[in-house]
């Protein structure tokens, strides 16, 4: 009886054994599955971060050629000179690029959230980089679009009775170069209005703010390449 008990006792521990065996490999299997994918989400990030800093200096400077813009039309204000083209090739250019926005590929980060991988990354100065980047610094940067994108548009409501041009695009890789060519103009008195030059120093004060979230998205940039 004792020997029966014992022969089933080691068959029970022989096949429990195999069970809790395979489990561990098969976890082990799916754990280590996981740590590839979310190496190579690492990687596909990494580039697509590259990808994010080219467009981020194309949108700074595109808001410092806007903001130059800004300073000629606020000299021209003083002098009242109607008979100009610059200011209306000043104004088509801030008009077109006052809203113009970074916005980060977002879609490997969401691919990292949506399969845990995430939280395999033991740098916490990493995951702390990623969240501020694809986050916190998101949230703010929508905020702030919304309310450009508002004033950009009162901004061109307000001066249509007070300049008038027309201009010509030119086609860049299935999309629209912004530094339009003025072929006709024309710039009535209204345009001096005390409250054209405050809708003209609130773009310019807008635009700097704006500015300001851009740098602490290269700071974060910078911070997540040298942790990646």
């Amino acid at each position: 009886m004792k020997s029966k008990v014992l022969k089933y006792g080691l068959e029970f521990l022989v096949v429990f054994s195999g069970i809790l065996l395979s489990f561990v490999i098969d976890n082990r299997i799916k754990v280590n599955e996981r740590i590839a994918n979310k190496d190579l989400l690492l990687n596909q990030l990494e580039i697509a971060l590259n990808e994010d800093r080219i467009q981020l200096e194309v949108v700074k400077s595109s808001l410092d050629n806007c903001l130059a813009s800004i300073d000629s039309l606020l000299e021209n204000h003083s002098k009242r000179n109607l008979n100009t083209k610059s200011v209306a090739s000043h104004f088509s250019n801030v008009s077109a690029r006052m809203s113009i926005s970074f916005f980060p590929q977002k879609s490997i980060y969401n691919q990292l959230i949506n399969s845990n991988a995430f939280e395999l990354i033991e740098n916490e100065e990493l995951k702390k980089g990623l969240t501020d980047y694809y986050e916190h610094l998101n949230e703010r940067n929508n905020s702030i679009n919304i309310k450009l994108d508002e004033f950009n548009q009162e901004f061109d409501y307000y001066f249509i009775p007070h300049i008038n041009y027309v201009t010509s695009l030119n086609q860049l890789n299935n999309s629209i170069d912004l530094s339009s060519n003025i072929s006709n103009y024309a710039i009535y008195e209204g345009f001096y209005e005390n409250a054209s030059l405050g809708y003209l120093t609130n773009a310019q004060k807008r635009i700097v703010f704006y500015q300001e979230l851009l740098k602490k998205y290269d700071q974060a940039l910078l911070k997540i390449t040298s942790e990646l």
